[in-house]
């Protein structure tokens, strides 16, 4: 996990910000879905260097393109998901990136672009 992250506030600032009549198909399944994608985009940012082992960070710059792939491939294999679902899943990763931005933001912990 990042320094200074909090999963839970994060979950719920998050969550707050996804109106469900967006993604009528995963309704009743965002808040987890959302949980999945915090786990494997912080699995992801480990994994390609733009966090060290401590949580700080690391010497690699975050690909937008490559941990959105890294979270949908994730979250589908998790969850056994069909092709139709994995679009849909791959619509609210693509919302939980930009409202996960903007947590991060508010809270400071945003130093790379």
């Amino acid at each position: 996990m990042m320094n200074g992250y909090d999963k839970q506030e994060a979950l719920a600032f998050i969550v707050k910000r996804i109106p469900e009549k967006d993604h009528k198909e995963l309704a009743g399944m965002i808040e987890s879905l959302i949980s999945q994608a915090i786990d494997a985009d912080m699995d992801y940012m480990h994994k390609a260097g733009v966090l060290d082992e401590e949580g700080n960070a690391g010497d690699e710059y975050y690909e937008d393109d490559d941990a959105f792939e890294y979270m949908v491939e994730a979250i589908v294999a998790k969850n056994k998901l069909s092709p139709e679902q994995a679009v849909k899943v791959a619509a609210l990763v693509d919302d939980y990136m930009d409202h996960q931005q903007a947590y991060l933001e508010s809270k400071g912990l945003c130093d790379w672009e």
